[in-house]
């Protein structure tokens, strides 16, 4: 491996951001996405520029993981492409919102993957040739993003995105458009962003079917007519641009945060709209994004004036693409080639194609929990605390014997010390003791069992290598969790499918060791893939907050690919770790530099309780 800290390495980093998220990051290869469950991301050096996008890319899909509900997109995203699209778009600024919510951070995060699509070209703004399914997904991403999650860095593209838009589709369908999509910001589920993408497709249908039964243009007559116009271009510009200014000074703060004003209910922007379409003029209607955009600059309807006759104005004028009609036919059949397709997806595929350091380099493993057995549970307490009392006892007397210093003398107290009393006669007036408490040993311990197929072999009659080394260790959590200060984790490797790629949760740090008795009921299984649990197990300690760190592993044989361990167990050291290596009828002296060899399984609980004393006293 060509990771020097260990801190740095992306399994941890991610593992750490996986943690915080509520959600399983898995490192390695070149996969990034997302079952529902997991996240999978290509690992990455250190120095890679893309590793803020990884960054990013695990934010957005931790927000999915938590927030969206996989069912109901599905089934809403099956009816058509134009709907699935819309619903990503939505449910994308929705999910977002809410994990910036839960981590604030996450703002930052997810604003550098903006800024590296801009920066690469990745995201563009669309052309008035583009598909016109095109010019309606660019500009609800560019300008959702803009105005609901206050992306500054997509605020020119997104005013650019609302002129093409104008140019490309009806006065009517752009502001009805506007006002559902005043909407975004109050979405509270995925159920509710299907709505809306389900509200925006009507719109579209029942502009289409009014664009089709409307007159044909007269000969001659201009873009504006083409809509049914009956007024002059002045008074209409005029009309929409008074519209535009009336809120300019309540909007301009707002547009640098990307809140959004109260907006009318959808049954009234709609009764509006309709009123708009016979006088031409639409009405005012606070809060809508294209109304938004002329506090921040010069906006889309003086643009298209500036822009001379020979341009498709701002009231729907025919471009070369078809008809008004025609336009939204298209937008409404469109494949999802024409939409190109999710944004995050560009992420991904970039990801993919990355420069990684997978070869060589071992996958942070993904963990299982075990399954509980109550009644082996019940077995197993009783096993073990009948034939480990004395080692309990033992170990905790001795981890709390050396918290106490030696007393010191004082002139008061209530304990005598009764070898200082001769010198009272010289005046000694200190003759009481004081005993002082050390610090707890405040140390986080991961304890690694190898299960691995040769952990089968018989020992005596009716007991097996595996089942004292997991007595054993369960012996020892118990010890462990009573002591102030230490926390204890244990890991069996590998996880049950027997492959290199999971380890098994026995207990994790923070849970009662009694009541995961159960799943101490395991059996061997595969090969021993000793750097994979010791790199789940540094993870692991690495975000606990004790200062003491120590891994306890208990294996039998050589690990499937020795190199990799020494890599692994060298950068823990580094890192602070501390690593202790107990071989089972095995020298594991040379992968650890701390060893022990217990040749007899007999001997396992209590020498591995004697080490114990050592290092925590």
């Amino acid at each position: 491996m060509t990771i020097k800290n260990l801190t740095q390495a992306m399994p941890i980093v991610a593992t750490a951001l996986g943690r915080r998220f509520g959600v399983q990051v898995i490192v390695g290869g070149r996969d990034a996405c997302t079952d529902g469950q997991h996240i999978w991301l290509p690992d990455l050096p250190p120095e890679s520029a893309l590793r803020p996008v990884a960054w990013g890319l695990l934010a957005h899909e931790a927000s999915h993981v938590r927030h969206t509900d996989m069912t109901v997109f599905q089934r809403e995203a099956s009816a058509s492409p134009l709907r699935q699209h819309l619903l990503n778009v939505l449910e994308d600024v929705r999910i977002e919102q809410a994990i910036r919510r839960d981590y604030p951070g996450t703002q930052t995060t997810l604003e550098h993957v903006i800024d590296w699509m801009l920066a690469t070209g990745q995201l563009q703004t669309p052309t008035t040739d583009a598909h016109p399914a095109q010019c309606l997904s660019g500009y609800l991403l560019l300008a959702l993003r803009w105005r609901v999650l206050g992306q500054q860095a997509l605020a020119e593209s997104a005013r650019q995105a609302e002129q093409v838009l104008r140019q490309t589709f009806p006065a009517t369908l752009v502001y009805r458009l506007m006002g559902l999509m005043s909407q975004a910001a109050g979405l509270k589920s995925t159920t509710e962003a299907a709505l809306l993408a389900a509200r925006i497709e009507a719109l579209l249908e029942d502009e289409a079917t009014a664009a089709e039964s409307s007159p044909p243009p007269a000969p001659g007559a201009s873009s504006d007519d083409t809509n049914g116009a009956d007024g002059d271009d002045d008074s209409a510009s005029a009309a929409e641009t008074s519209t535009a200014t009336g809120t300019e000074t309540g909007d301009r703060d707002e547009s640098s945060t990307g809140a959004s004003d109260p907006t009318p209910s959808s049954d009234a922007v709609e009764v509006e709209a309709e009123a708009e379409a016979e006088t031409e003029t639409p009405p005012n209607a606070d809060g809508c994004p294209s109304q938004k955009a002329a506090a921040d600059g010069p906006g889309p309807d003086a643009m298209d004036q500036a822009a001379g006759d020979d341009t498709a104005g701002g009231a729907g004028g025919e471009t070369p693409s078809g008809t008004a009609a025609e336009r939204l036919r298209q937008t409404l059949a469109a494949t999802a080639d024409a939409l190109e397709g999710d944004l995050f997806e560009r992420v991904r595929r970039q990801l993919g194609q990355a420069d990684t350091e997978s070869a060589g380099v071992v996958r942070l493993p993904a963990a299982e929990d075990a399954t509980l057995d109550s009644v082996s549970a019940t077995l197993l307490l009783g096993q073990v605390r009948r034939t480990s009392r004395v080692l309990i006892a033992r170990l905790q007397g001795l981890v709390q014997a050396s918290r106490l210093e030696h007393p010191c003398a004082v002139e008061r107290g209530r304990q005598l010390m009764t070898r200082r009393l001769y010198r009272v006669g010289l005046g000694e007036t200190r003759l009481f003791a004081r005993h002082r408490e050390q610090p707890a040993p405040n140390t986080a311990v991961h304890l690694l069992v190898d299960l691995s197929g040769s952990m089968g072999s018989q020992v005596s009659a009716n007991r097996y290598a595996y089942q004292i080394a997991l007595e054993a260790s369960l012996a020892l959590a118990l010890a462990l969790e009573a002591i102030p200060g230490v926390s204890v984790a244990v890991t069996a490797f590998p996880g049950d499918d027997g492959t290199d790629e999971t380890v098994t949760r026995l207990v994790q740090h923070g849970q009662r060791v009694a009541s995961r008795a159960g799943a101490f009921d395991r059996h061997p299984r595969g090969g021993t893939p000793l750097a994979q649990a010791l790199w789940y197990a540094a993870a692991d300690l690495l975000l606990r907050p004790e200062p003491r760190r120590l891994v306890l592993t208990l294996t039998d044989g050589d690990p499937n690919d020795r190199a990799l361990a020494l890599s692994i167990l060298e950068q823990c050291e580094q890192a602070g770790i501390e690593l202790v290596g107990i071989g089972i009828q095995y020298d594991v002296s040379p992968l650890f530099r701390h060893s022990q060899v217990i040749e007899s399984m007999a001997d396992l609980k209590s020498r591995l309780f004697r080490l114990t004393e050592r290092l925590l006293v």
